[in-house]
């Protein structure tokens, strides 16, 4: 196996490629407004430092949450948690890389994150557990 595949085997089972895409281009336009007055190059900076970040960590993230939602029972505990754990983990680190370098208002780039994990990750996690359930029943009926 070619390192190339080898990588790409490792993403693949990790990421959840259309939530990393969606948030790196909604994320990273979010924190490119919020950067405007600073300049099209720090804003440009903090939206590209954004959409990387949310690619590859959110989509992380988003596999996270799905697994500690199936994880866990019952699903009353077993949503939030993973949306407290992996949502946790996603502001802290959001937060940590806006503030290493160069986004001039890291605490202000970092709320989108916090409102649109928080609603996602619950919606993300209960979505995983009822497609789940659908999956057993219909092994269970066949």
């Amino acid at each position: 196996m070619s390192v190339y595949s080898s990588i790409r085997a490792f993403l693949d089972k990790r990421i959840d490629y259309p939530a990393a895409i969606a948030g790196a281009i909604v994320l990273g336009s979010i924190v490119f407004f919020i950067n405007m007055d600073h300049g099209w190059n720090s804003a440009l900076l903090a939206a590209a430092k954004q959409a990387t970040y949310t690619f590859f960590a959110g989509g992380y993230m988003v596999r996270l949450n799905e697994r500690i939602a199936l994880a866990l029972n019952p699903a009353i505990v077993a949503v939030p948690a993973g949306m407290v754990c992996a949502g946790g983990l996603a502001v802290s680190l959001t937060y940590l890389v806006h503030s290493l370098k160069g986004t001039p208002e890291p605490l202000n780039s970092t709320i989108p994150t916090m409102l649109l994990i928080s609603i996602a990750f619950l919606f993300l996690g209960a979505r995983a557990r009822d497609k789940r359930s659908r999956e057993q029943s219909t092994q269970d009926a066949n």
